[in-house]
């Protein structure tokens, strides 16, 4: 799937304006690679647009950012509330769901605390 159909799904999804769209889907890409192992990273930037690849090869798993809650992150960092982190958070995994293979989603769910799986829904 390319950039712009995902971008387009999210805002579809959840009503959101063009530029949010965006803006939240590449934050969940760069949010759920640095969740990541390398390998798994790779692979799962092997399924992406080049323009969330990129995001998704340029971060690094540390335990400190692996660890953060990520709900509280898309709150902080959007200054948003926490039903609108949620919206954000649902509607950009739903589309990541559609542009990713079945055992590729897997993948990383596997990589993900229980806390952050439940979230995605």
């Amino acid at each position: 799937m390319k950039y712009r159909e995902l971008i387009k799904r999210v805002q579809v999804y959840s009503g959101f304006s063009d530029s949010e769209s965006q803006e939240a889907l590449q934050l969940m890409v760069e949010s759920l690679a640095v969740r990541l192992n390398e390998g798994e990273r790779k692979d799962f930037a092997s399924q992406l647009p080049t323009e969330l690849k990129d995001i998704a090869l340029s971060v690094r798993s540390t335990d400190e950012n692996r660890n953060v809650d990520l709900l509280h992150q898309f709150m902080e960092l959007q200054d948003i509330d926490e039903g609108h982190a949620k919206k954000q958070i649902k509607t950009t995994w739903k589309a990541l769901k559609e542009a990713i293979s079945p055992g590729e989603i897997e993948d990383v769910k596997a990589q993900l605390s229980n806390k952050t799986v439940a979230l995605l829904g």
